[in-house]
């Protein structure tokens, strides 16, 4: 569960269309950092603050997912999904939870959900197509949220949220749909520390109720303090983030390798 929160074509032909090798990289880098801005400065305006609140639901539309997911994986169900205005969530499932080692992983799911769902982003926005790639799949997965298990307002994040991730996806400019990945790897991540008072309590209070937080029933499943695995937790989220930016920056520059060999080709054979 999740507490409140208190503050050109599908396919882009010419993707690898010769072009000098540092406006490549320098492309790259530009949209990540457009991301950061977008997703880590711009909520900080009074303003644009209000307008970006659909983000924050779509962290916690990622972290409930992540529950959920995770309970499947165990052998379990996922049964019902729910977001409340006021930026908590309730994914509820159902395993046998009398293995503890599945209670922990569920409640991990939750937590790493966001970070694990960036480093996979961060990845696919190495490029334009893999980044419409990721666009689709995201909007898909919402609409599989909608019709399977999203209840109320959790209807209609995921499907808002679905209808945009497909709309960039599909309908938007290379650059536009490459930014859009990257500003949703970026914002996912950033929330696991935004909101990271979450990480160190006992309790969650949600719209549905005062319950244990998702550390704390880890560390009733797998024993120790819910302060030492919300530290954990925190370390593995930027280790994620790290191996996310790594991954980002290897396959820019294996994508600057493979048009600096094809310009090569092309200017022999001419």
């Amino acid at each position: 569960m999740r507490p409140h929160d208190g503050h050109e074509s599908m396919i882009n032909r010419d993707e690898f269309a010769s072009t000098p090798s540092t406006v490549d990289h320098g492309s790259a880098w530009r949209a990540l950092a457009v991301a950061v801005v977008v997703a880590l400065v711009l909520p900080w305006v009074p303003v644009v603050s209000l307008l970006a609140r659909p983000l924050v639901w779509l962290s916690t539309l990622a972290h409930e997912g992540g529950h959920g997911i995770a309970a499947v994986l165990v052998g379990g169900t996922f049964t019902m999904l729910q977001i409340f205005p006021d930026a908590s969530g309730v994914a509820t499932s159902s395993y046998d939870s009398s293995v503890a080692a599945r209670s922990a992983v569920v409640s991990l799911g939750g937590l790493l959900g966001p970070a694990l769902s960036a480093l996979v982003l961060l990845w696919m926005g190495v490029s334009a197509r893999l980044s419409r790639l990721a666009l689709v799949a995201a909007g898909l997965v919402c609409g599989a949220f909608v019709v399977m298990v999203t209840d109320g307002f959790a209807t209609a994040i995921a499907l808002g949220w679905g209808a945009v991730f497909i709309a960039l996806g599909v309908l938007t400019s290379s650059s536009t749909a490459r930014v859009a990945v990257l500003v949703l790897a970026v914002e996912l991540w950033a929330s696991v520390y935004s909101r990271a008072d979450y990480l160190f309590v006992g309790e969650a209070r949600t719209g549905a109720g005062v319950m244990p937080s998702d550390v704390a029933q880890v560390a009733i499943a797998l024993g120790g303090h819910h302060l030492m695995w919300g530290a954990l937790i925190a370390v593995v989220s930027l280790v994620l983030l790290v191996v996310g930016v790594a991954g980002f920056m290897l396959g820019d520059t294996a994508i600057v390798a493979l048009r600096r060999r094809r310009r090569t080709r092309t200017a022999s054979a001419s």
